[in-house]
């Protein structure tokens, strides 16, 4: 049997500062899931040489990852994020950076600005702990390293 991946191997972080440099908080404590889309534009060719079937041919995408969890007052990555709850255009633009263990055990890292995007801080029962999730959504092309 392979090796399975754990989502708990993931490291997610957000840049909360960038002056004097920058500086990148976990996304982490609060956070219990986390969700992939690459969202890929796909040109779909149905060509007579293939008999009926097609051909898929990848011409774009806009990745994007959804955090969901629990709100933790003081965690300096919800406290920066949901402080721009209430921001338009630059002021929801950061970077993202993710780092896991690939297939042999070496660390793999994506980097991209990012702009968070549908940020939600309240939800749930009155003696819950407030529910929230928010996305995070690539500005260009991630540097994969």
């Amino acid at each position: 049997m392979g090796k399975l991946f754990t989502i708990y191997g993931i490291e997610a972080s957000i840049m909360t500062s960038d002056s004097p440099s920058e500086t990148y908080s976990v996304l982490a404590d609060g956070i219990d899931n986390v969700a992939e889309a690459l969202n890929e534009v796909v040109q779909q060719y149905f060509f007579i040489k293939d008999s009926g079937f097609a051909t898929n041919h990848v011409t774009g995408m806009a990745p994007a990852y959804t955090f969901t969890g629990r709100r933790v007052i003081g965690d300096a990555a919800q406290d920066y994020i949901f402080s721009k709850k209430y921001g338009l255009d630059t002021e929801r633009q950061t970077k993202l950076k993710i780092v896991y263990a690939d297939e042999a055990d070496a660390d793999t890292t994506i980097e991209c600005p990012c702009t968070i995007c549908n940020i939600q801080e309240f939800s749930g029962a009155s003696t819950d702990d407030s529910a929230i999730s928010f996305e995070v959504r690539f500005d260009g092309k991630p540097t994969v390293s």
